[in-house]
């Protein structure tokens, strides 16, 4: 199953999202600060396209997170919702149940580093009981998290607990404080910098601040242990091409006019 993610920063670009959904043949769209109409956007992508895309079932209208999907309607149970994040119940018609949470958690121009994790902490307790209540946690987190991977709001223990390798995360959980916290993988450490494939981030920013990482990896997807067997991060890119049409300018960086100022992430799970 193929999923893409992309904070599309209110623009209308129905047409970007279209070539990318048929270059990539993509099951699940998830796309954050979504300002187009639904129905422009069906339209759009089902212009000479089998199997046609849908709104996810139970749908609730919310600008920043909306689903589309090649998959039955049906595929999604509504979990909660919590403003900032969609939790679902993904059952394709084979395959494996998995819980899907999509985020858009909230800037780094509103809150601080530390109110960040905090957030992360109650949306981290939110997940563990949806987890409890459904009886498993093969749970996949995706969306624009506002952190990068090393911030304490997605490797804290009462966050995230979104640790770099495979190797680590298979252990399932660690004891903190006389509490067993269980592990995300995330796996877009490995995509960060120079020795990668393709951009050395999904975001750019540049200031005048004394501590500046320019390129930033603000855009993620988080892998319960069980879910692990499941992904190949050969799988996993931050995408730069629509087809034959850039999504950097000159400068190499996120082409905020013609696209976005985040570039998409694109996976794939083989439930």
């Amino acid at each position: 199953m193929t999923f893409l993610f992309w904070n599309i920063n209110r623009k209308p670009l129905q047409d970007l999202l279209a070539v990318l959904v048929r270059e990539h043949s993509i099951d699940v769209l998830i796309l954050a600060e979504c300002e187009i109409n639904d129905v422009t956007l069906l339209q759009t992508l089902n212009e000479n396209q089998s199997p046609k895309y849908g709104i996810a079932l139970n749908y609730v209208p919310n600008q920043r997170i909306k689903i589309f999907t090649t998959l039955p309607r049906d595929s999604f149970r509504p979990l909660r919702d919590e403003g900032n994040a969609v939790f679902r119940l993904l059952r394709p018609p084979i395959g494996e149940e998995i819980i899907l949470i999509a985020v858009h958690l909230s800037s780094k121009m509103h809150l601080s580093d530390a109110e960040q994790a905090f957030n992360a902490t109650r949306l981290g307790r939110s997940i563990r009981d949806v987890e409890l209540e459904i009886g498993h946690s093969k749970t996949l987190v995706v969306g624009d998290f506002n952190m990068n991977p090393f911030e304490h709001g997605l490797v804290a223990a009462d966050t995230f607990h979104a640790v770099m390798t495979k190797e680590i995360a298979v252990r399932n959980s660690r004891t903190v404080s006389g509490e067993d916290k269980m592990f995300f993988y995330n796996p877009m450490w490995g995509l960060f910098g120079d020795n990668t494939r393709g951009v050395a981030g999904s975001y750019y920013y540049g200031s005048g601040n004394q501590v500046n990482y320019f390129w930033n990896i603000f855009d993620q997807i988080l892998l319960r242990p069980k879910l692990i067997p499941y992904f190949d991060e050969k799988n996993l890119h931050i995408l730069s091409n629509a087809r034959d049409m850039s999504l950097l300018d000159k400068r190499g960086l996120p082409n905020n006019s013609f696209a976005s100022d985040h570039l998409p992430i694109l996976f794939q799970l083989s439930i």
